[in-house]
Order: structure tokens, then C-alpha cells, then sequence
């Protein structure tokens, strides 16, 4: 019987303590560990009327059973944070067209005039464009191409 009385002042000490936490608002992860925090608090609230109620084998499934819960979200909180830094590959550095891939892009041979260009782009684009079934990526690339090699033509 003191026991259950002993948690219920604990569970009403810890609820206050957690209203001063709340009001004060301390930090980025507050709402996390407030929240954690609140579920102790239900559970030691829960664990003591149990056991007030001298129903001790329910008070103790209860304790262990939401401790798990809580162990278990607190393991998968601190996992999902690392899994997410590790998933996220960094972008790969940003590299420069070179000739040879400019011509190759636009299937042509070095010495090749600025109307060859235009009308290799051309035709690549209409096949290779997003509105026909093309991807982004294909025609940033052709693009790309033929903006490297009529620089180097002084054309654009």
C-alpha cells in the first residue's frame, strides 16, 4: 500500500516538473523530450492506481511492458537518424564537358560547324525531349553540348 501511494507522489512531481519544462520551452529537442518525459509520467500514474488498487501483477506487466515500448522507440529514434545521414549519397562534384563528350553526345566529328551542331541538336532533342519520353538528364546533357561546343565556335 505505500508503495502505490509512494509512486503516486512521484508520478504528480514528475507531472509538475514536466509543466515547468513545457513553460520554460529549453531547447530544440524539447518537444522530443517532453513527450518522453509525458509517457513516464502516464506510466508511473498508471503503474501507481494499479498498484494502489493491489492489482501488482498488472502494475508490473504494465512497467515493463510500455518501459519496452519506450526502449524500443527510443533504439529506432537514435538508428533512423544515423540510417538517414548514411542513405543520403553526396552529390557528386560538378564536372566540365570536355570536347570529346560534346561530340560524342551530339554524334559528331571534330571540326564540325556551327550549322552541323545546331541541326545534330536538333534532331537529337526532338527524338530525346521530356514531353517525348525522354528524361531531364538526356536533354540537360544535349543542351549542354551544344552550349560547350558553339561557345567554342564563338556562336553563342
Amino acid at each position: 500500500m505505500w508503495f502505490g501511494a509512494f509512486a503516486l507522489i512521484i508520478a504528480v512531481v514528475a507531472a509538475g516538473w514536466l509543466l515547468f519544462r513545457i513553460a520554460g520551452n529549453d531547447g530544440v529537442n524539447s518537444e522530443q523530450r517532453n513527450m518522453t518525459v509525458l509517457k513516464i509520467v502516464v506510466l508511473l500514474a498508471l503503474t501507481a492506481a494499479l498498484a494502489v488498487a493491489k492489482l501488482w501483477p498488472l502494475a508490473l506487466m504494465v512497467l515493463v511492458g510500455a518501459g519496452g515500448v519506450m526502449a524500443i522507440e527510443a533504439w529506432r529514434a537514435s538508428h533512423n537518424e544515423l540510417d538517414e545521414t548514411e542513405i543520403t549519397p553526396a552529390s557528386p562534384p560538378a564536372k566540365r564537358m570536355s570536347e570529346e563528350e560534346a561530340l560524342s553526345v551530339l554524334g559528331l566529328q571534330s571540326g564540325a560547324g556551327a550549322e552541323d551542331i545546331r541541326a545534330a541538336h536538333r534532331k537529337l532533342i526532338s527524338q530525346l525531349h521530356p514531353d517525348k519520353g525522354g528524361t531531364d538528364y538526356l536533354a540537360s546533357k544535349i543542351n549542354e553540348a551544344r552550349d560547350y561546343l558553339l561557345k567554342r565556335l564563338g556562336e553563342l
